[in-house]
């Protein structure tokens, strides 16, 4: 997208069911901070403004420059290899497969990418999304006082916040509150994003649907062992396995060699062991605040809530 790769000092995570906020410099945390925001609050445009304008004054970032994410839903990624060629030519090849490939008119879009050469040619990433809809999502951020400079995709944010630069093919699940958005990663180049409408929330309202109390169903979610959710979790796992079958035949590849988790959901530890039971290959969450010294060390087992947000940041660090 226009100004994707442009840096700015502060990474602001709108997610459908909580806002985060990173500051870094260097390998320091300046600031790490999240507010939930529940789904009826977010109705109330008016109230939910109000609610992110005494969040960013609280935590002294209004008018600061800052860099946001849009959802995977509105967004269109694509991966394409290309011959080698000049830089000056590379430029015009994309917009020729932009043009050609996008769901909608070039003219109502802001796209960008990034090139990286390998022994084939070159590998190039292009995110895009509508202009309508960028402005739909930042608009309560910059009414709350942001200074939006730069809008990027969650994908590509989480490549630079996650360790995914090994040679084989890497999956990334990231599970938030209303979406499981799944990233297949190969050599540091995404080669496949899909998202589904399937996350917390989905988890909780089956538990509820099972005779389980609300309170309850917030308890299994957040720290329930696997064998509580497995049923529920299987709808999951049969998404993220259509996703790797397409991406088998589609690629010509055949192995995986590690699932990544990440995002809020992944903190629960019975997620991580559902998942390690069903898969024969390596699965992790790793923690992005791990290479960081922080000021508030209370957060750093919330770190899996905070990839995308430090993948924001990392612009400019």
């Amino acid at each position: 997208m226009s100004g994707l790769f442009r840096p700015a000092p502060v990474g602001v995570d709108l997610g459908s069911g909580s806002v985060k906020v990173i500051r870094l410099k260097d390998k320091k945390i300046l600031l790490a901070a999240f507010m939930d925001i529940p789904s009826s609050e977010r109705e109330d445009e008016g109230f939910f403004i109000d609610r992110l304008r005494n969040f960013f004054r609280e935590m002294n970032i209004t008018g600061r420059a800052a860099a946001v994410h849009i959802p995977g839903m509105l967004s269109f990624i694509r991966t394409i290899n290309l011959p080698p060629m000049p830089k000056t030519e590379l430029k015009e090849a994309v917009r020729w497969e932009v043009k050609r490939q996008l769901p909608y008119p070039v003219e109502d879009a802001v796209y960008d990418y990034v090139a990286a050469e390998v022994p084939e040619g070159i590998v190039v990433t292009f995110a895009s999304a509508e202009k309508k809809n960028i402005q739909r999502h930042i608009s309560p951020l910059k009414e709350a006082g942001l200074n939006v400079i730069s809008v990027d995709v969650n994908s590509l944010c989480l490549i630079r916040a996650l360790p995914v630069r090994g040679s084989g093919n890497v999956v990334v699940i990231d599970i938030g509150a209303k979406n499981m958005e799944i990233d297949i990663i190969k050599s540091g180049a995404l080669r496949l994003t899909r998202t589904v409408e399937m996350g917390g929330e989905h988890i909780k309202t089956w538990l509820i649907g099972e005779g389980i109390s609300e309170t309850e169903a917030e308890d299994i979610l957040m720290k329930g062992t696997a064998d509580k959710m497995n049923d529920v979790l299987n709808q999951f796992l049969r998404e993220i396995l259509r996703s790797t079958d397409y991406y088998k035949a589609t690629f010509k590849e055949k192995t995986f060699s590690e699932v990544i988790l990440t995002g809020g959901v992944a903190i629960n530890s019975g997620v991580k062991d559902y998942f390690s039971h069903m898969f024969d290959i390596p699965v992790s969450v790793p923690n992005p605040f791990d290479s960081f010294v922080m000021k508030d060390e209370t957060l750093r087992p919330l770190g899996p809530r905070f990839s995308a947000a430090i993948g924001l940041a990392r612009r400019s660090s």
